[in-house]
């Protein structure tokens, strides 16, 4: 990713979870709103803001009962945010494990803009899926100064 808004699309800890649940198989928005026990216009709402950032596309188009249909999949398996629009960089070996760790580079005005954006995701994270049994959250951080 490039853009800042693709950056801000993805974000949204709902487009997080939501992109998720796309398999190899591409999905209509009814079927994702099936699977989420959520409404049409909520799931419609966020694949649009999906779309429109170029993180999901069409693929295929067919007609229902008369109605047509979207089929949806993400434009590619895995995504790579520019290391310029956060000043970090995804690490690597945690996948594995169940988590991901970021390496931070940047002044402390760049740091602190990090760490505003980290404890921001978090929140919102925690007001929007505190409901969902069986779900942990756990976050780890250190600090390694520059030698």
């Amino acid at each position: 990713m490039t853009k800042y808004a693709q950056l801000k699309a993805v974000s949204d800890p709902f487009r997080g979870h939501l992109l998720t649940h796309f398999g190899i198989e591409p999905i209509t928005g009814q079927q994702l709103a099936e699977k989420l026990d959520l409404s049409r216009s909520k799931i419609h709402y966020h694949l649009n803001e999906l779309e429109k950032n170029g993180i999901i596309h069409i693929v295929k188009r067919e007609e229902k009962n008369g109605i047509l249909q979207k089929f949806y999949q993400p434009v590619a398996s895995s995504f790579l945010v520019d290391e310029q629009l956060l000043n970090f960089v995804e690490g690597s070996g945690g996948e594995k494990s169940g988590f991901k760790s970021a390496s931070f580079r940047g002044d402390d005005e760049a740091r602190q803009k990090f760490l505003t954006h980290v404890s921001d995701a978090i929140d919102e994270g925690r007001k929007r899926y505190a409901k969902d049994e069986g779900e942990t959250f756990t976050i780890s951080m250190s600090w390694t100064p520059k030698s």
